[in-house]
């Protein structure tokens, strides 16, 4: 929950040109 919860926040924190796709991994993993 924690690691989703994390992926969520990132992505909405952090804009898309920084994270285009790396914060879904990261989250996920």
């Amino acid at each position: 929950v924690n690691e989703d919860m994390v992926g969520h926040k990132l992505g909405e924190f952090a804009p898309t040109r920084y994270f285009p796709g790396h914060a879904d991994k990261k989250g996920k993993r």
